[in-house]
């Protein structure tokens, strides 16, 4: 199971791919990501930020919209050029979002959703979050004075 230092990891590579690209191509497998993208298309929207949350992957695009993941025990994200072989095979895809230069390519992501940044506060087992220890304005005196929104402990 991909930890929270991978999945931190995993989206600095992804913003440094995707990040202020425009999305020239999107394509899932995944029957309710499919529904929004033929809504509300994806190709021409802008990667405005890939970031972690604990073991959460979010996928920022422009207009509002969030792709939201989590790997579980065998997803994983894979970044290629374009006409790059595959490291899985295609079977495996669950999401691919392309841009001129550079593909995204989620492997067996078994949670895979579409959000905006209202409806990412709804969402159960993601808004409980406490603060990000790896994000770069993290201090020892930030993450001590934020209190969990939940008892731990007797």
């Amino acid at each position: 199971m991909p930890e929270g230092d991978t999945i931190f990891r995993t989206a600095r590579t992804l913003e440094r791919a995707l990040g202020g690209q425009t999305v020239t191509r999107f394509e899932t497998v995944l029957p309710k990501l499919a529904r929004i993208d033929c809504d509300t298309p994806l190709a021409g929207r802008t990667v405005d930020l890939v970031e972690s949350r604990g073991k959460w992957l979010l996928m920022h695009f422009s207009g509002d919209l969030v792709l939201l993941t989590h790997m579980l025990m065998s997803g994983s994200w894979h970044i290629y050029r374009p006409g790059e072989k595959w490291q899985r095979a295609r079977i495996h895809m669950r999401i691919v979002v392309e841009t001129a230069s550079m593909l995204a390519v989620a492997f067996n992501v078994p949670v895979a959703e579409f959000h905006t940044a209202r409806s990412l506060t709804r969402r159960e087992g993601f808004n409980r979050l406490g603060p990000a220890p790896l994000a770069p304005l993290s201090t020892p005196a930030s993450l001590s004075r934020s209190s969990p929104p939940f008892p731990i402990g007797n």
